[in-house]
């Protein structure tokens, strides 16, 4: 069905961008010490725990199993920051991405053979 192509790139595609998001802020956790560094810490918990919400509600709409994939890595990545692993976090939000991108690509060919792109 159509809907739940549409639905799943729509997801994907939002999700991708709200990772490289998180790449970037976690980025800077690196230079941070101190109180700041716990204060970035304790946003990024929070940002990275709504962006898993995201992908839970994306696979209960799609379906798509590679949305639970990214759920899971995403609580993998709070893990690796409440760790002070933050090479291992960027390492996993790069694996996220790239089961994000699966669900686009996917999606984005079955839409071109329904010759709805």
């Amino acid at each position: 069905m159509a809907r739940n192509e549409v639905l799943g790139y729509q997801f994907a595609e939002r999700i991708k961008s709200e990772l490289i998001i998180g790449s970037k802020m976690l980025a800077v956790i690196e230079s941070l010490d101190g109180s700041e560094l716990e204060g970035a810490k304790k946003m990024l918990a929070a940002f990275f725990d709504a962006l898993a919400i995201d992908a839970g509600m994306a696979l209960k709409a799609t379906g798509n199993p590679e949305f639970a994939m990214v759920e899971e890595k995403l609580n993998q990545i709070q893990r690796n920051i409440d760790a002070a692993d933050y090479q291992e976090a960027q390492a996993t939000i790069g694996q996220s991405v790239s089961h994000a991108t699966t669900v686009c690509a996917r999606t984005m060919t079955a839409l071109m053979e329904k010759g709805l792109i």
